[in-house]
């Protein structure tokens, strides 16, 4: 599981209830593919929508075609912070690619 984090935009829902977005995915080590995700939006369909942008993202694949998917479909006020949570991610997982490579 890697998770990322991010502060959130004032004077939103999702300030008040969270102050930080939350985004957590557990992977396939082998294959580097998402396979769930979830993200402390605030509305069940925001957290819905997250999710399947998320699941069956190969994080080999570098995060820049998936933050240009967040471009395209997401508009919602939380667009920067779920970027910077992801890409928290994304040096999360070098970082265990990193070490998984030291154990060997």
């Amino acid at each position: 599981m890697l998770s990322g984090y991010a502060k959130l935009p004032t004077n939103t829902t999702a300030e008040i209830l969270y102050q930080f977005l939350a985004v957590a995915i557990l992977f396939d080590k082998r294959s580097g593919i998402i396979l769930e995700a979830e993200a402390s939006m605030v509305t069940q369909i925001a957290r819905k929508f997250i999710s399947q942008l998320l699941v069956g993202y190969n994080l080999n694949d570098g995060p820049d075609e998936l933050m240009e998917t967040f471009e395209e479909y997401y508009h919602g006020n939380a667009k920067k912070a779920l970027e910077t949570a992801m890409r928290m991610i994304f040096s999360k997982y070098q970082d265990y690619l990193a070490e998984q490579n030291r154990k060997k």
